[in-house]
């Protein structure tokens, strides 16, 4: 497959929201790695390292990860240094990155609150939050946040720069599909 090929498709499979953000998110990190919470098959990874990014990609299942990087082989060899690839359970593991570590943290179409004050804690001040619940398709409404509910959580550690909540589910379930870009505030901001 031709280069431009391979380029055209990594963009057309990035999340929209990662590409509207990406190198603002980029800049923010100051040379520090970006997590890519959930990556899957590393759609959105791909693309933040092809910006000059350095991404670590964690997720519980990286074959779909590897599968990816390998069929498109050619155009990631030079990209691999920067796809720092690593075997984390989010909901059964210890989260492992330390306070301020990264720069950025993207997590597109897996949403779990519990994440969010390791978010906090983790993300440099300055750095950038870039998150995308699922769509609310079927019954996945029912493991998507309330109204305002996000917004909550967020507004203690992060400077919130795009907030857009869309109603989903069945009328008074109150779900919403959430899209965020939040700023980390510095940590003496923080009440507790």
């Amino acid at each position: 497959m031709p280069l431009q090929a391979v380029k055209d498709e990594i963009f057309l499979a990035t999340s929209p929201h990662v590409r509207r953000f990406a190198e603002g998110i980029i800049a923010a990190a100051f040379g520090r790695p970006i997590l890519d919470v959930a990556c899957g098959s590393g759609r959105n990874a791909l693309f933040l390292a092809q910006l000059g990014a350095t991404v670590i990609c964690i997720d519980k299942e990286l074959s779909p990860f590897h599968a990816n990087l390998q069929r498109r082989r050619e155009f990631v060899t030079p990209l691999s240094k920067r796809l720092l690839p690593r075997k984390v359970d989010l909901i059964e593991d210890r989260w492992p990155f330390e306070r301020g570590s990264v720069g950025g943290i993207i997590n597109i179409h897996f949403f779990l609150p519990a994440l969010l004050p390791h978010f906090a804690n983790s993300l440099a001040p300055g750095g950038h939050l870039l998150l995308e619940t699922v769509s609310g398709h079927g019954d996945n409404y029912l493991e998507l946040p309330r109204q305002g509910e996000l917004k909550a959580a967020l507004v203690d550690a992060f400077d919130v720069a795009s907030y857009i909540e869309r109603t989903v589910g069945p009328s008074g379930h109150n779900a919403v599909a959430v899209k965020v870009l939040a700023k980390r505030k510095a940590y003496h901001h923080l009440s507790s």
